[in-house]
């Protein structure tokens, strides 16, 4: 159930807070996906930590789903898949994590 404020104002300020800190932590994945997939080496990014945020996604994507918002969960879905493609870049050109 969204919470619903007496004030538009802090609705449509709260929805873009929403909106920007979706978009940004969407897009701090992707120079390092990036920078895997152009230089095929991974050495020095961390399996452990991808796979933390891989299953910190997934819970964050029930908790949308169980409160029924559709931002927050295609956020951490497309977090999610970032974070899988790093993961397996890294297991494929990367030593030890």
């Amino acid at each position: 159930m969204p919470i619903s404020s007496p004030f538009p104002e802090m609705e449509y300020l709260a929805t873009l807070a929403g909106t920007v800190a979706g978009v940004l932590s969407v897009a701090a994945f992707v120079p390092q996906a990036w920078r895997i997939f152009r230089r095929k080496s991974a050495g020095d990014v961390s399996l452990a930590m991808y796979l933390a945020l891989i299953a910190a996604s997934l819970l964050w994507m029930f908790y949308a789903w169980a409160l029924g918002s559709m931002p927050l969960l295609l956020t951490n879905l497309v977090i999610a898949v970032i974070a899988i493609l790093i993961a397996v870049l890294k297991v494929r050109h990367g030593g030890r994590s």
